[in-house]
C-alpha cells in the first residue's frame, strides 16, 4: 500500500517553497512529476513535517487498506524523487521517522542534473521503534505517521515526490460454513 502526503498535520516553513507557488507541499509531492511540481530549499537546517493519509482512506492516487484487511505490518519505507539544481555537487536532505520516533535518519544524496529526478528509496524498517527486535508496526502507527525532511547544506534541492510504502501480511480470511441459499433441498 501506498500513503501520500496531506494537508492534516503537514508543517511547512517558508524555508521550503513550492512550485507552482500558490499550492502547499502535499500537493507538491503527491506524484513523481519532475518539475511540474515541487518543493525546494537551499537553507541548511530547515526543515518540514509531513503527515500522510489514513491508511483506510482509498482514493485514485491512494492505495489504502482497511485494518481488518492486515494481519501484519512486514515493513515501512519511504520513497522518493529529487534532485540537485548544482551543476556539479549533490543536494542532500535528510529523511526521518517524526511519529513514531526512534527509526535512525537516512541521508539522501540527490545527483546534479538541469532536469532529471533521481529516485531514492528508504531502507525497509521492520520495526517502528528502530530497534533490532523492538515493536512490530501497528496500523495505529500509520494512521499517525509524520516525517520529518530536513535540507543539509546550501545546495538547492527540488522535491517532486515522498510518500510511504507499507508492506503487509493480508489477513486471512475465515472459512465460513454458512448454508448457501438452495443448498438444504
Amino acid at each position: 500500500m501506498i500513503l501520500l502526503p496531506t494537508i492534516t498535520d503537514t508543517i511547512q516553513t517558508p524555508y521550503w517553497a513550492t512550485f507552482p507557488l500558490a499550492t502547499n507541499a502535499h500537493d507538491c509531492l503527491d506524484d513523481d512529476n519532475g518539475d511540474t511540481s515541487y518543493c525546494v530549499s537551499s537553507s541548511n537546517a530547515r526543515y518540514m513535517i509531513l503527515g500522510f493519509a489514513n491508511p483506510d482512506d482509498v482514493t485514485i492516487a491512494n492505495s489504502g487498506v482497511a485494518e481488518g484487511d492486515i494481519d501484519t505490518i512486514t515493513s515501512v519505507r519511504f520513497l522518493s524523487s529529487g534532485r540537485s539544481t548544482d551543476r556539479r555537487n549533490a543536494s542532500l536532505l535528510d529523511i526521518d521517522y517524526e511519529t513514531p520516533s526512534g527509526n535512525p535518519t537516512e541521508s539522501c544524496s540527490y545527483d546534479p542534473h538541469a532536469s532529471s529526478y533521481e529516485t531514492i528509496n528508504g531502507t525497509a524498517r521492520q520495526y517502528s521503534d528502530g530497534l533490532l527486535g523492538g515493536t512490530n508496526w501497528t496500523y495505529s502507527d500509520l494512521e499517525n505517521l509524520e516525517m520529518r525532511c530536513t535540507k543539509d547544506g546550501t545546495r538547492q534541492l527540488r522535491l517532486s515526490y515522498l510518500a510511504i510504502e507499507v508492506t503487509y501480511t493480508e489477513a486471512a480470511v475465515s472459512a465460513d460454513n454458512a448454508t448457501f441459499f438452495g443448498a438444504n433441498f
